[in-house]
């Protein structure tokens, strides 16, 4: 995964915060993901980041049930 310089700092500043400093920064995160989420996201909009998932079933041509011949 790709950080910005300012995304670094914040991750190794949030590593030097005691137990209670992160728990305080990530009840405020949680804050304002509340807040703005209305506002910024769209509920349709994806990540370029992801895969799609097939919802067809695979074919497996393999698995198909054929009898078994035995002499």
């Amino acid at each position: 995964m790709d950080l910005k310089l300012d995304e670094q700092t914040l991750i190794a500043n949030f590593r030097h915060l005691p137990a209670e400093g992160k728990k305080e920064f990530l009840d405020y995160a949680a804050f304002l993901v509340k807040k703005y989420s209305g506002e910024t996201a769209e509920p349709d909009a994806q990540s370029t980041n992801q895969c799609s998932i097939d919802k067809q079933p695979e074919k497996r041509p393999e698995a198909a049930k054929e009898p078994v011949f035995t002499e």
